[in-house]
């Protein structure tokens, strides 16, 4: 029972971040890529659960009460920092030109389509990993709204020897544009990526 009861609160929270992704946005977003406010509440709630379970369990201390206990919930209560800070620093527009970036740690830049050497999709870590002539290597989620403008603008612009075509990262672009989501995720529910 216990089991079914999270996998419904996983399931229900995973349609909600889903239909919070397919909001319509208006077209000054459209070539914006960011995360949908549900990454932020997400963010959030993460780290004040666990910061509030560490501060209950030591003030109401027990027999289970240890130093590692109150580590392992304050470890993940700083687990949710990087979700919050992906939220604000990840927000990148796409243009016909190339790809202004912002990164986590470290400044963003500015990368152009005709600079591309290698374009692929990690299926494992669900992102695109584009690298260009001087090495630099951008980092672009899945879950970010705005995808199909950054798959038309890509797929139009950067040289055809820079997508990957032997991995599913060319044909997730591709799908991305004709049928949103389709490589993705397997339900029969497909999320809209705009």
């Amino acid at each position: 029972m216990q089991w079914a009861l999270w996998g419904l609160l996983v399931s229900v929270i995973m349609a909600w971040v889903a239909r919070s992704r397919g909001r319509t946005r208006s077209a000054c977003d459209a070539h914006r890529l960011q995360h949908p406010p549900s990454t932020l509440v997400i963010g959030i709630a993460g780290f004040l659960f666990f910061a509030a379970i560490a501060v209950v369990s030591n003030v109401y201390a027990n027999a289970t009460t240890h130093w590692w206990t109150t580590a392992i919930f304050v470890g993940f209560a700083l687990l949710a920092l990087p979700i919050l800070g992906d939220y604000f620093a990840a927000r990148h527009e796409v243009s016909e030109e190339g790809l202004r970036y912002g990164r986590l740690l470290g400044a963003g830049g500015y990368m152009r389509w005709a600079e591309l050497t290698n374009v692929h999709f990690s299926e494992a870590m669900k992102w695109f990993r584009l690298e260009s002539k001087s090495g630099e290597v951008v980092r672009i989620s899945v879950m970010l709204m705005g995808l199909p403008s950054f798959a038309q603008l890509l797929l139009a612009h950067t040289p055809a020897e820079a997508i990957d075509r032997r991995s599913e990262g060319a044909r997730s672009i591709l799908s991305m544009i004709s049928t949103p989501a389709a490589p993705f995720f397997a339900s029969s529910r497909r999320p809209n990526w705009s």
